[in-house]
Parts: structure tokens; C-alpha cells; sequence
């Protein structure tokens, strides 16, 4: 009997058409917060809310297909999304048949919502069915009796060993970091910080760093003359220290991301920093791009001169056009040799950031170069309009 046959063999047949045991109740919250980059086409990435490793490939038809593991090794998913499925509700229960060769495979998949995009959930699968199915070579996805999609499955079976690669090394790392049970990770209550976001798309999503809302029972934001808004967590990033929120209000100020940071361009940033003590209406200070990369050549960032302080972190650091270039993240305190740094400043480029919203179904507008750069006054202006301060409760 091949290794597909025997993928099949566990589940019940019934008139040639293999069911699953059980279907997923719940709709799945599937995140990326952890990107690793991609194998044989495959992007491959790591999911807090599911607890596990996971691929995931794009196609020409907007779907993208996801497997991975939800919780522990031996309990994987399927996953399909796109973003023309409006028509599946939010935990509804669907039939959907797969034809991978000669082998039929039907299963009740639960309808899902991904950013902008639906889709089809089936959770607790083997993962000898998942590793079988991932070198079946390709996939007739039918469903209600119509194909919606035909996915190659090239490259998949480099994928799924380095989703086990990645639960292997993730397991270990956890079991490395678990803190003592008098290590309470949670802040005190009463305890507030506050830090720097901005709009990134005009459906209400905000970026800051992981640093800033960690910790956080509760999140708002507010501008200055406007009510506080209560914002929840969308994804986080905690290699790239970069999270994503929601306030569910739509935003029209919305700036766009640029790709390139130049050596020496100006850069501007705007946030909260010591709001206790400085102005509270927000601060605007004024640089230029003093490295593209940081601390140990670290090429996810860059290194600015502009002036920050402890809660501009998570703020938006500017080209001349208004183009977001980096996400304001730390800055350098002291060298080993003992020498003070004057403006030595970091910043996660917007490459970064970009690809990290991506992953997590926001799409965030592109590099906007207008023939005449703005000057310091109508960029302060502009940014004022997009950025807030973060409250972490």
C-alpha cells in the first residue's frame, strides 16, 4: 500500500470518499507573526494564536493555500483564503472535496475571516495525511459541487519539512525560555506605558513596535483633541518587534510606505515621546539617514539621527516626500567603550514592516514620490494627522 494509501486508510471510507473523523468547531484566528522566509516558493512562518509552524503558497487566482500545526506536533490544519469568498460566514460549517491523483478526500472545513479575505478551515489532521497530500504533486479543490481552484503543490514537500524543522526548533526554544512560577510576565495592575503608533491602512489598522503593547491587558489610542479609542491586537512580530492593532474605525490619513531608505536623505519623525513631561499635543524632530543598517550590520534597519525619547517607539520615521521609511524602535544609550552616542538612533525599515503586514492580511498603500519634496512644516502636519499615542494598561 503507497504512503497516500495509508494516509487515506485512517480516515473513514464511505463509497470511495474518504471523511474526516471530526470537524473544527471554531473559527481559527490565523496570524503570521513570525516570518522566516520562504522554501521552495513556500513562505514559512510561525502563528501565536495557533500555537505552531506553518506554510503557506499563493496563487494567480488570489487563494492561497495553508498547512501547519495548532498546538503540538501531530495536530495539523488545512487552510484555504481568498479574498473574492464573501460569501462564507464566520464559522459556518462547508463540504469541501479535494482530488489529489487518483485518491478523493472530503472533509467539513469551518468558514473563516482573514483580513480582507475568507476562508476554509479543517484542523486535527494527521500529519502523515499532511505530509502525503503535500507530495501528491496538485489539488482539484471542489466545492458545492463547483471547482473553485486547481493548486500546484511544486515545492511543498521542502515546505512541510521545514514547517517540522521550525515546530522542532520552536518546542525547544519555549521549553528554554519558560519562566519560573514566581515569574509573573503580566505588569502590575495600575501600571501604564505609553508609546507611538500609526495608520496604516483605512480600515483602521495601526503598526507600533511589540515592545510598546507586549504586555498589555487593555490598548487605546488617541490624537490630541479627539476621544481615546480602545484598540485590540492584531498580530505581533516579536523577532522584528512589530505589532499590528485594530481600533475598527475607518481612517482616511493613511501614508504611505516607502521601500528605500537613501544614505544621507533627510528623515522626520513624529510621536509621544515623555508625555508626562514634554507636550502632549505630539513632537516633531528632524535627521537624516545616518546608516542603512544597524547595530552589527543588522540589515533590517536603519540608523537615524534625528532626536527620540523613551514612548517614540512604535512612531513613523519620514522621508521628504511623507513616505514612511522606518518604524522608530530604540536608541543607542551607550558603547562598550564607555562613549556616550549623541543621536544615534534606530529604525525598522518599512520593507520589514511591509512584508509583516502582508502576512497578516493588511494591506498598507506604497512609496509616493512627488516631484517636489515637503518641507519640515507640512510633513509635521501630515503626520500629526496619521499618528497617535499608545496606551498600555
Amino acid at each position: 500500500m503507497s504512503r497516500m494509501k495509508v494516509a487515506f486508510a485512517v480516515l473513514a471510507v464511505v463509497g470511495g470518499v474518504a471523511h474526516p473523523a471530526a470537524a473544527s468547531p471554531a473559527p481559527p484566528k490565523l496570524t503570521v507573526d513570525k516570518s522566516f522566509g520562504k522554501v521552495a516558493g513556500w513562505s514559512i512562518g510561525y502563528s501565536e494564536s495557533l500555537g505552531g509552524c506553518l506554510a503557506a503558497a499563493s496563487y494567480g487566482d488570489g487563494t492561497t493555500l495553508w498547512f501547519g500545526f495548532n498546538g503540538a506536533r501531530g495536530a495539523s490544519y488545512l487552510a484555504l483564503t481568498n479574498a473574492k469568498w464573501r460569501s462564507l460566514e464566520v464559522g459556518g460549517q462547508y463540504e469541501l472535496r479535494m482530488i489529489a491523483g487518483r485518491q478523493k478526500w472530503q472533509g467539513t472545513f469551518t468558514g473563516f475571516e482573514r483580513g480582507d479575505a475568507h476562508g476554509l478551515y479543517q484542523s486535527g489532521l494527521k500529519e502523515r495525511f499532511v505530509a502525503d497530500l503535500s507530495a501528491s504533486g496538485s489539488i482539484n479543490v471542489i466545492f458545492q459541487g463547483r471547482q473553485i481552484a486547481v493548486l500546484s503543490l511544486v515545492g511543498s514537500t521542502e515546505a512541510f519539512d521545514a514547517v517540522i524543522g521550525c515546530q522542532k526548533d520552536v518546542t525547544t526554544a519555549a521549553a528554554k525560555a519558560e519562566p519560573a512560577p514566581d515569574s509573573p510576565r503580566k505588569r502590575e495592575a495600575g501600571m501604564t506605558s505609553t508609546g507611538t503608533g500609526f495608520y496604516v491602512s483605512e480600515r483602521g489598522h495601526l503598526l507600533t513596535n511589540n515592545h510598546v503593547v507586549e504586555a498589555c491587558s487593555d490598548i487605546s489610542v488617541q490624537q490630541p483633541g479627539h476621544t481615546a479609542l480602545r484598540a485590540r491586537l492584531v498580530a505581533r512580530d516579536a523577532a522584528n518587534d512589530l505589532a499590528v492593532l485594530t481600533t475598527d474605525f475607518p481612517q482616511k490619513a493613511v501614508p504611505p510606505l516607502s521601500i528605500r531608505a537613501r544614505l544621507g536623505e533627510n528623515v522626520y519623525v513624529y510621536g509621544y515621546p515623555q508625555s508626562n513631561v514634554l507636550a502632549s499635543t505630539g513632537n516633531f524632530t528632524i535627521g537624516s539617514v545616518t546608516a542603512t543598517a544597524g547595530s552589527g550590520d543588522d540589515t533590517r534597519k536603519i540608523q537615524i539621527s534625528a532626536p527620540v525619547q523613551q514612548g517614540n517607539s512604535g512612531g513613523p520615521a519620514l522621508d521628504q516626500f511623507g513616505n514612511v521609511i522606518g518604524v522608530v524602535q530604540s536608541k543607542q544609550v551607550a558603547f562598550a567603550s564607555g562613549d556616550v552616542p549623541q543621536n544615534v538612533n534606530f529604525a525598522i525599515k518599512s520593507t520589514i514592516a511591509l512584508n509583516f503586514l502582508e502576512a497578516n492580511g493588511v494591506e498598507a498603500p506604497i512609496n509616493v514620490r512627488m516631484t517636489d519634496p515637503m518641507d519640515g512644516a507640512a510633513i509635521a502636519e501630515k503626520a500629526r494627522d496619521f499618528t497617535v499615542q499608545i496606551t498600555c494598561h
